[in-house]
């Protein structure tokens, strides 16, 4: 049961958070292959606390 709650839990939180997580895979995306350390840090961030606002919803 733990783990269909798991699986809805992230299914929720990866619909509620698509529009950061889409905004941080294009700033990735743009600079393949030079990926750097923190090079998309804010909207990394975004999603991050996004997720975060979620998890503590459940």
């Amino acid at each position: 049961m733990k783990e269909r709650n798991t699986s809805s839990t992230l299914k929720r939180i990866l619909v509620s958070c698509a529009s950061q997580a889409k905004e941080y895979e294009s700033c990735v995306a743009k600079k393949v292959p030079q990926v750097e350390q923190d090079m998309c840090l804010k909207e990394f961030l975004a999603l991050k606390s996004c997720m975060q606002k979620l998890r503590g919803r459940v």
